[in-house]
């Protein structure tokens, strides 16, 4: 009787069963994206994508996330012109971000890219965006220079500077700060005419 019970009586005392979860009800998800707009602005596919992921039923779901949708746009709490410009004045103040990568971002948002580069043309205009990638230039290459990284060529006896001039090296050099500046999200024309007035400036040798 002893070994019975224990076995089948008191085996599975210990363990807990889970609950099924209850789907989320519609008055509940409208709160929670009510909570998440206080907390930041949003576009409207980011409130899409974050109702679409808090359980709502899902044989009603898309009806009650349009539903919400519709709502917050007619109150005004959604926005997705409001959202564009917030989110790119705040990159422009806080990083070194190029006009391309904030258009992949913003796409990422569901802001088109014409509504995008209008945007950006009006927080980050083009004499700005080519300023910053030169400042951001002259910076990487001042930290190559600092690092002396490339002091293993050969000085060159009659000018008393590393004979940066190697066209190997140099061509080297250039397109590592293109990959850089690319990465950072600047256009490639930029990238181009930028690379080739520093060409001209002499900056790709370094004093030593």
């Amino acid at each position: 009787m002893s070994t019975a019970r224990g076995s089948s009586g008191f085996g599975g005392m210990g363990r807990k069963r889970k609950r099924p979860t209850e789907p989320v009800k519609p008055e509940e998800a409208w709160t929670k994206a009510l909570l998440w707009l206080s907390r930041r602005s949003l576009s409207r596919r980011e409130v899409e994508m974050r109702l679409r992921r808090i359980g709502l039923a899902e044989e009603s779901a898309e009806e009650v996330i349009e539903a919400i949708i519709e709502r917050l746009l007619e109150r005004g709490y959604l926005d997705d012109s409001r959202f564009a410009r917030s989110f790119v004045r705040y990159r422009v103040e806080t990083s070194s971000t190029g006009s391309q990568r904030l258009i992949r971002d913003l796409a990422v948002r569901g802001i088109e890219e014409e509504a995008a580069k209008a945007v950006i043309d009006e927080f980050l205009p083009g004499a700005e965006e080519e300023a910053r990638a030169r400042r951001l230039a002259e910076k990487k290459l001042d930290e190559w220079a600092r690092s002396g990284r490339f002091s293993k060529v050969k000085d060159n006896a009659d000018s008393g500077r590393a004979n940066m001039d190697v066209p190997g090296l140099r061509r080297e050099l250039v397109a590592r700060l293109g990959r850089h500046l690319q990465q950072k999200g600047f256009p490639l024309s930029l990238i181009y005419r930028l690379l080739d007035s520093l060409e001209a400036e002499g900056r790709f040798t370094f004093d030593v």
